[in-house]
């Protein structure tokens, strides 16, 4: 079986229309031999001709291609836009470049996955599988990856602390106040968004230098339809942690009361 000829990952990305004028700041999405998606505030038209500068390894290495507008689609809760880039005559070292990065990146990847404690009902081909539908995110200190009661399709799912430090806060800006928790490497948090379209129900923001691994909702529900064991074994991993979680917060909230 193949490696998965795309990942989602965290690169650095910039664009600038064909006329030289240079495009608001992009989120990159994916990226693969053949191009990438990136999220960003300003529509792109399909057809459109656009220059990007792919950044890679901490800007280490850096591509530059032409790329196609082949699709755009509006995120109109956020008044954003995901849009498809299609590299046009890549040179041949560029596309060696970002084929060893895909792979190295599925591949270290599967390594995470089959050793992590949660996933040990994984086969190797499940591990595989999940590929596609995994995203890397690096956060940098107080970033946020979301807010409460924000709905952001692209930041629900299952999150896994891979480094770092996070708080957790009720609230829509950090208040030490209304902090709930911190999480840390090997913790996960975001399993309620698997399995109810509530929005978020709480802030998440890195305390220090973090990398999150999500195994996104989207594309869960696709993958229901291609593995849907392995979706099964998803649900029953995020079934445990929620009631993990219950279990605690019920303890907490009905833990003998200690006399003066």
């Amino acid at each position: 079986m193949p490696m998965v000829p795309r990942i989602i990952t965290a690169f650095g990305i910039e664009l600038t229309r064909s006329d030289g004028s240079a495009l608001p700041p992009a989120r990159p999405v994916n990226l693969s031999e053949n191009g990438l998606c990136v999220r960003l505030t300003t529509e792109l038209l399909p057809g459109e001709i656009i220059q990007a500068r792919i950044l890679l390894d901490n800007h280490e290495q850096i591509i530059d291609a032409a790329a196609r507008v082949v699709w755009t689609r509006k995120d109109s809760q956020f008044n954003q836009f995901y849009c498809g880039l299609g590299f046009t005559g890549l040179a041949d070292q560029y596309r060696q470049l970002v084929r060893a990065y895909v792979h190295q990146g599925a591949a270290w990847l599967l390594e995470f996955l089959s050793e992590f404690p949660l996933f040990q009902s994984l086969s190797s081909e499940d591990c595989h599988n999940l590929l596609p539908i995994i995203t890397l995110r690096d956060l940098q200190p107080r970033e946020i990856l979301y807010r409460i009661n924000e709905s952001d399709a692209d930041l629900r799912g299952l999150f896994i602390v891979f480094s770092g430090l996070l708080n957790i806060f009720k609230s829509a800006q950090p208040d030490p106040n209304r902090q709930l928790a911190v999480v840390s490497a090997g913790q996960i948090f975001g399993e309620y968004t698997m399995v109810t379209d509530e929005p978020h129900s709480a802030t998440i923001m890195a305390v220090n230098p973090s990398r999150l691994i999500q195994i996104g909702k989207a594309g869960f529900t696709t993958l229901k339809k291609q593995h849907p064991q392995l979706c099964l074994k998803i649900m029953e991993i995020t079934a445990r942690t929620l009631a993990a979680r219950l279990g605690r917060t019920t303890n907490k909230l009905f833990s003998p009361i200690q006399p003066l």
